[in-house]
């Protein structure tokens, strides 16, 4: 009730009476005709937001149906399509520190071309260089003792593997070839911080094996992690490799054991784009 009591009482702020001009109060001319039903009220009232003169019946600006009255906010929600205070007023220093971060991952090292064609060849050059460094040791060995190196007595390796050697059980002692694993995994700064006799591992596999089931056997052996049937990048993928007088050549993945590795031999697992 008190509601609207104060909103009949707000509304009529706007409406006044109108004085009946003196010279008008004739019996005829007594009062004046509602703009809105055209009654005659003898105390009409004069809307400011229109200008037009209403009985009590319309005084009120909802009653009459003001069209001059100015609008007001509604109580209810309204969907607001423009533009939004953040935009128009952007916060800078959230907004620089967002373009610091782009900056930041858009950063990449400058490499040349020729650095590239390097990463890509790292396995094969990594073992280049390490055979490299191991050809100079011995030489400076024989050097100091004023010898000649000896050749590599294949049944004498033959037997110190199969002292230590690992590998999968199932395979029959008539089809195993005993070899020796280094795993080359330094950087090649430190290449030549690599103790062959410490660091390489006897294993097993078998001769009917290809290279590739060979080399999964043989991370597996030796505890190295293997992505090689997991991962599509080629820099994550071990390759197995021998070294003929020196030089590395890479056992290609489906090519036998048999046809190319032998009791004694000396295979290097490098991770890396050949």
């Amino acid at each position: 009730m008190s509601a609207k009591v104060s909103k009949a009482h707000q509304t009529s702020l706007f409406m006044s009476q109108v004085e009946v001009n003196k010279e008008d109060q004739g019996v005829m001319n007594l009062g004046k005709h509602c703009y809105k039903c055209n009654q005659l009220d003898f105390l009409p009232f004069h809307c400011e937001f229109c200008n037009h003169v209403y009985c009590s019946n319309h005084r009120s600006l909802d009653l009459h149906g003001c069209v001059g009255r100015p609008e007001s906010p509604s109580n209810g929600s309204r969907i607001y399509n423009g533009p939004t205070a953040a935009s128009l007023f952007p916060d800078r220093e959230k907004h620089l520190k967002m373009l610091d971060k782009q900056l930041e991952l858009a950063k990449v090292p400058v490499t040349t071309l020729k650095e590239q064609s390097v990463g890509k060849a790292l396995a094969m050059t990594k073992l280049t260089k390490f055979l490299h460094l191991q050809k100079l040791s011995r030489k400076k060995k024989v050097s100091l003792l004023f010898g000649k190196p000896k050749p590599v007595n294949k049944v004498v390796e033959t037997s110190s593997i199969k002292k230590v050697a690992k590998g999968a059980a199932s395979v029959p002692q008539t089809d195993r070839v005993y070899l020796w694993v280094l795993y080359v995994n330094r950087n090649e700064e430190d290449l030549d911080k690599i103790n062959i006799d410490k660091e390489r591992k006897g294993v097993w596999v078998s001769k009917n094996w290809t290279v590739g089931r060979a080399l999964d056997s043989v991370a597996d052996a030796v505890g190295i992690m293997n992505h090689n049937n997991t991962k599509l990048d080629t820099s994550e993928r071990l390759n197995l490799f021998k070294a003929e007088q020196e030089t590395p050549v890479t056992l290609p993945f489906s090519k036998k054991v048999g046809a190319t590795v032998a009791n004694g031999d000396t295979v290097y697992l490098v991770k890396g784009e050949l």
